[in-house]
């Protein structure tokens, strides 16, 4: 993928995925044999869309408005992200995590992510970037 295929792909995914929680379009970005490792914890396709159901259950509203930094590896096929997502839980709260994410495509799909994430303001959403 060139650049600009690189960036209107993630910026779908983001969009549908995380900020709209849309399990349904998962397939749409993600490969059927995606990996993902978040602050250490391994999952498979399916184990991602149980991940988007469960933040579907412990938030009201999940927003990713801009990527401070992103890096398009043409050669490698690497998109490499840094944001910080503004958590809004069902109790109202709302709560910030930095990431950090190296994504790779095939194609025209993401077949892997490694991520690091770290509550910002609200330490119980430590674990927002593993929950299952």
């Amino acid at each position: 993928m060139e650049k600009q295929e690189m960036k209107t792909l993630i910026e779908n995914a983001y969009e549908d995925v995380l900020n709209s929680l849309k399990v349904e379009k998962i397939e749409s970005y993600f490969d059927t044999q995606y990996l993902q490792t978040t602050d250490g914890v391994n999952s498979n396709l399916n184990q991602f869309k149980q991940h988007i159901v469960a933040l579907q259950k412990v938030t009201r509203k999940i927003q990713v408005t801009e990527f401070q930094e992103e890096m398009f590896d043409i050669e490698n096929q690497k998109i490499i992200l840094h944001y910080v997502v503004s958590v809004t839980k069902n109790s109202g709260k709302v709560g910030h995590v930095e990431v950090f994410a190296v994504f790779t495509v095939n194609k025209d799909k993401i077949i892997r992510c490694e991520e690091l994430t770290r509550a910002l303001d609200d330490q119980t959403l430590n674990d927002l970037g593993s929950k299952k």
